[in-house]
């Protein structure tokens, strides 16, 4: 679980963007948008959400730096 929250907040801080991770029983999870509740991620395990977290990086707004929205994967 603290490598889990430790890459909840790195993703948070490099897409400047507030996420809820939901776990499930089974190990699957679903990632969305803290505020306007978009879905990001689905996961059918922990390693899958892991990889989103460490892999994924979104484009920043140039006037203010904050998570455009709807999310675009930057490339």
């Amino acid at each position: 679980m603290k490598t889990t929250l430790q890459l909840i907040g790195n993703f948070e801080k490099r897409n400047n963007i507030s996420i809820a991770v939901k776990i499930f029983g089974d190990g699957s999870s679903v990632t969305e948008e803290f505020w306007d509740e978009e879905e990001l991620n689905e996961s059918s395990n922990i390693d899958e959400l892991h990889e989103f977290l460490k892999n994924t990086q979104y484009k920043l707004s140039e006037d203010d730096g904050r998570c455009l929205s709807p999310v675009q994967i930057a490339e």
